[in-house]
């Protein structure tokens, strides 16, 4: 398995994610109830991807616009 693979299989707890993202716990928690950032839920436990995360916010980024001189 290449180094970007094992990246690919890094896997994170609820706190875990909340501190790569800087986000609280509770704030994730109810990202993920309303199915706004990608997880994987079974039973009552969520884990996160470290990759769809870091995607995830990549998405999120807004252009910048040229401003006209």
């Amino acid at each position: 398995m290449n180094e970007n693979e094992k990246e690919n299989m890094d896997l994170l707890s609820v706190e875990e994610a909340a501190a790569y993202l800087k986000f609280s716990t509770t704030f994730l928690y109810r990202l993920a109830r309303e199915k706004k950032i990608p997880h994987v839920s079974y039973g009552r436990h969520i884990i996160f991807r470290k990759t769809d995360l870091y995607n995830w916010i990549g998405s999120m980024v807004c252009p910048v616009r040229e401003v006209d001189a």
